[in-house]
């Protein structure tokens, strides 16, 4: 896989280099200290994936992320930063980051970001996802968006089960299923099935 590196610090990207060095499969391809370095770089470059820090100067990484979406829709990124609150984990899953791990992490955990993230696949930071994910089936006011039937139900049509079969799993009419997909949709802002999985999985409330 081919990476490029965005952090406005010049002793993360060594840093990171040195990690992956020794790695066959990952090829540094690029390195940039803002968001415009970062935009300019992706045109000259055929990376498939880039690890981006969210504060830089210039431009920033949720601004850069934005603008990735348009200029290299094809780029996977991961959130490679030190904060760890809800509001920018739920801000870049929203503007299409397929991963997020902190800065202190080892090369261990970010080595296996980056193969997740390769196959297609999203990655949260394993201590992030608890106190992370009770946030954001939140909304501002505190209420939950998905409550232990929501995510059961959910969970179920992950497997792939009917509406009918999720009822007699769960003990009720296939009816009362239908109502509550309806609460899922709604509050994971979704129109289909396969849409509430795809946000159940990116946001860790079903496996």
């Amino acid at each position: 896989m081919k990476v490029i590196i965005a952090d406005d610090h010049r002793i993360v990207r060594e840093g990171l280099r040195w990690m992956l060095v020794d790695r066959d499969d990952i090829e540094i391809v690029g390195e940039a200290a803002n968001g415009r370095e970062l935009l300019d770089l992706v045109t000259e470059t055929d990376a498939d994936i880039c690890l981006l820090d969210v504060r830089m100067p210039e431009m920033g990484g949720l601004e850069a992320l934005e603008r990735l979406q348009e200029v290299a829709p094809g780029l996977r990124v991961i959130i490679l930063t030190m904060h760890d609150q809800p509001a920018y984990l739920r801000r870049t899953i929203e503007l299409g980051a397929a991963g997020y791990v902190l800065k202190n992490t080892g090369r261990e955990e970010l080595v296996k970001a980056l193969e997740v993230v390769a196959r297609g696949d999203a990655y949260l930071q394993g201590e992030l996802a608890r106190p992370l994910v009770s946030e954001l089936v939140e909304d501002e006011e505190g209420r939950r968006l998905l409550d232990e039937r929501e995510r059961r139900v959910l969970q179920l049509v992950a497997r792939g089960l009917d509406n009918r079969a999720i009822g007699e799993e769960i003990g009720t009419s296939e009816a009362t299923v239908k109502n509550v997909l309806g609460s899922v949709f709604e509050a994971l802002g979704v129109k289909t099935r396969a849409e509430a999985v795809a946000v159940g999985l990116r946001l860790g409330i079903i496996e």
